[in-house]
């Protein structure tokens, strides 16, 4: 009988944001030696232990809320075929997974699938004026749309998203409030990253003013 020797985490990094993959092997973890996940700009997303290998103890740090959450799972489970998804024990949810290669590397690929999809409806990459950093700012727009950091004060959250060559424009359809998210140089992305959240405002932008170019102005907002 073979037994797996290792799994695939997949955590986004609450620093610059990326979603990687990290392999760990069940030989790599001791009680003297923990399995650190670590980002490519440095950042430790998370910390794997254990005392007997009989159980292992996860510590996140959490792109939701901030916190970091500890998980436990066992031994049996961690080293199976199923796929374990981690969740904020402050809002419910999901952070990353944990499991077999293929099974998270599938659920990747759909999300990933989704966004092309929509890509390729709105004309394909030649549509945008820089497709790479588009991709970056929809993928990271989805998550915080769906970690509910992207609404509208008047609380209907009725919010519609058009898609430009430069720049996303969300609108309030219940109260018309609107927010310009620019998506034309990795600095917009960059920028994008700083804030935990994006409120709808009578007049406001994400991202650099175009009249000046190159030099970070900031976002401006005009609650009025």
């Amino acid at each position: 009988m073979l037994l797996p020797t290792d799994i695939v985490i997949a955590l986004r990094c609450p620093d610059c944001g990326r979603l990687e993959l990290f392999h760990l092997s069940r030989f790599a973890v001791s009680k003297q030696k923990p399995g650190r996940v670590i980002c490519s700009c440095g950042m430790e997303k998370a910390v794997v232990s254990t005392k007997d290998h009989t159980a292992y103890t996860f510590d996140v740090s959490c792109t939701v809320c901030d916190l970091h959450h500890t998980y436990r799972l066992s031994g049996k489970k961690l080293w199976s075929s199923e796929l374990t998804t981690l969740l904020c024990l402050e809002t419910g949810l999901e952070l990353g997974n944990v499991g077999p290669r293929d099974k998270v590397r599938a659920t990747i690929q759909t999300y990933q699938e989704e966004l092309e999809s929509l890509i390729e409806e709105l004309g394909g990459p030649s549509y945008f004026s820089n497709p790479d950093v588009m991709f970056e700012v929809l993928n990271y727009l989805q998550e915080m749309a769906d970690e509910g950091s992207v609404f509208c004060p008047c609380g209907k959250n009725k919010i519609e998203l058009e898609v430009l060559p430069d720049r996303l424009e969300l609108r309030c359809k219940n109260c018309d409030r609107m927010t310009t998210i620019y998506a034309e140089t990795e600095e917009d992305f960059l920028q994008l990253q700083e804030f935990p959240a994006i409120e709808l405002s009578r007049r406001s932008f994400y991202g650099f003013d175009r009249a000046v170019r190159g030099k970070k102005k900031g976002i401006k907002r005009d609650n009025k």
